[in-house]
């Protein structure tokens, strides 16, 4: 008796699907389906926010103004100037890139990746700590020049910084659900999405360029919280003081984004994608003529 239910039931179902799969495409919005988790923070973010890599002058402004209100009016750590424009030497061989607010078109968070050059210079976390470097052999002169990197000056303005910590990803009876399964391996209530996009638009940029290996100037309790959503940088020296207490990390851009948490691989993909188009236009600098060009990631383009 429980056999013959079980295949009328069954039977049911597959009628059910046929049927709904022959229904007009704006039928099935009166049957609104489920969101993953890594589908909900992606439509949070990109519903609020925009990526840009700064190709052009106007828009590496934004980022040496954004770097200023952070760096030198906020946090203190370097001097103000007229300008309230925070570059150094170090952006003539940058790539910047930022997070822009949809509703007011205002930059939610910054952040660079230096390249090294085939000519000596050096990364600027070289300069400040080599001697905090455990072993030789990791130092970023070490390396094939054209396979290294330096992810810096990750900045969030204030306000998007309260912002993020006050944002709901999800609706509050989901949230409490989710809660209640502990299936999720982070706290989705207190998710640094700005931050973690920011280093996530780097991988990408990292991954296009074929970089090997990206170091960070970082404080220890970041690199905590970020480990806690499958990013791990791994340290290779000492602590230093500079600007409080930082450590260097080493991280492989194309290890990071297969050791993410599961919720956050669907993300990563959808920054990839959407930056596609820009990626295109990222070329190599003139010391660079020898760094290979990888391929996009192979997943359906985001709409």
């Amino acid at each position: 008796m429980k056999t013959h239910t079980i295949s009328a039931v069954r039977a049911l179902n597959c009628a059910v699907s046929n049927k709904l799969s022959k229904l007009p495409r704006q039928w099935l919005n009166v049957f609104p389906r489920r969101l993953s988790l890594e589908e909900s923070i992606s439509n949070f973010f990109f519903s609020r926010y925009e990526l840009v890599i700064a190709n052009e002058e106007n828009e590496k402004q934004v980022s040496y103004k954004t770097r200023h209100k952070v760096y030198c009016e906020e946090m203190k750590f370097e001097q103000k100037n007229a300008a309230s424009i925070e570059k150094d030497k170090y952006d003539d061989r940058a790539i910047n890139c930022y997070i822009k607010h949809r509703p007011t078109g205002e930059c939610a968070g910054t952040i660079r990746l230096v390249l090294p050059t085939e000519a000596g210079l050096s990364l600027p976390l070289e300069e400040k700590c080599a001697e905090a470097f455990e072993d030789g052999a990791l130092l970023p002169s070490s390396c094939d020049p054209t396979s290294v990197c330096e992810i810096s000056r990750l900045a969030i303005p204030r306000e998007f910084r309260v912002r993020q910590m006050r944002s709901k990803i999800l609706p509050t009876e989901k949230l409490e659900k989710i809660k209640q399964r502990k299936s999720t391996p982070f706290n989705v209530e207190h998710f640094p999405y700005l931050s973690i996009a920011l280093y996530l638009m780097a991988t990408s940029i990292c991954q296009h360029l074929n970089v090997q290996h990206a170091y960070v100037l970082m404080e220890p309790k970041l690199a905590r919280r970020m480990k806690a959503f499958g990013i791990n940088f791994n340290s290779v020296g000492d602590a230093i003081e500079f600007n409080g207490k930082r450590v260097p990390y080493r991280v492989s851009p194309n290890v990071l984004a297969t050791e993410l948490a599961k919720p956050l691989q669907g993300f990563h993909k959808k920054i990839h994608n959407k930056l596609y188009s820009a990626l295109q236009f990222i070329e190599n600098k003139p010391t660079h003529t020898t760094r290979s060009m990888q391929k996009p990631l192979r997943v359906a383009q985001a709409a």
